[in-house]
């Protein structure tokens, strides 16, 4: 299979759903996971020499994401990018989203205990795959809405994003469709 489309397929399982986690320390929050979130969290957006991958006013997330599904853009058409290095992970580890959503351990993220990050997300999920971690990050949805969306995938080589984070431990999750 396809890896473009089988990650694109394996989201589209989370897409037009709302994810509400439940946290042993008495927090709850909820995750609104859209198509359009896809194109960054598989690093799509990295590969700038791909003419079908550039966003436009007539080519938005969505479309994209669409054209995945359609098999008008496909895994050979990104892996001829220079840039591809640069994502080749995060599309490797994507295909076990399933478990990474599901993973029983989540960070509390807090950004300044990490140096030199760009990374927004209020709470980080993440799965160790021993010389891997694959993380998946939620940040808050400042468009008035008590939401959280999915920020940020990437997967690191060591606990850099994890060491001196608080760690609680996922006691339930609750799926809604919302569309």
């Amino acid at each position: 299979m396809d890896l473009l489309y089988e990650c694109a397929s394996k989201y589209g399982n989370y897409a037009g759903c709302d994810y509400t986690f439940f946290l042993d320390c008495g927090i709850d929050f909820t995750v609104a996971f859209n198509k359009s979130h896809f194109y960054h969290l598989v690093g799509l957006h990295k590969l700038t020499d791909i003419a079908q991958l550039q966003k436009s006013q007539y080519n938005s997330a969505n479309s994209i994401y669409r054209n995945i599904m359609n098999g008008h853009i496909k895994f050979n058409d990104i892996v001829k990018s220079s840039h591809y290095n640069e994502v080749a992970s995060r599309l490797q580890f994507f295909t076990d989203i399933d478990n990474i959503i599901n993973s029983k351990v989540i960070i509390d993220f807090d950004y300044t205990k990490v140096q030199r990050t760009s990374i927004l997300a209020n709470y980080i999920l993440f799965k160790d795959y021993g010389e891997m971690k694959a993380h998946c990050g939620f940040a808050y949805d400042r468009n008035g809405k008590d939401i959280y969306y999915p920020e940020t995938f990437f997967v690191h080589d060591n606990d850099y994003y994890i060491k001196n984070q608080d760690v609680y431990s996922v006691i339930d999750i609750k799926v809604e469709k919302y569309r």
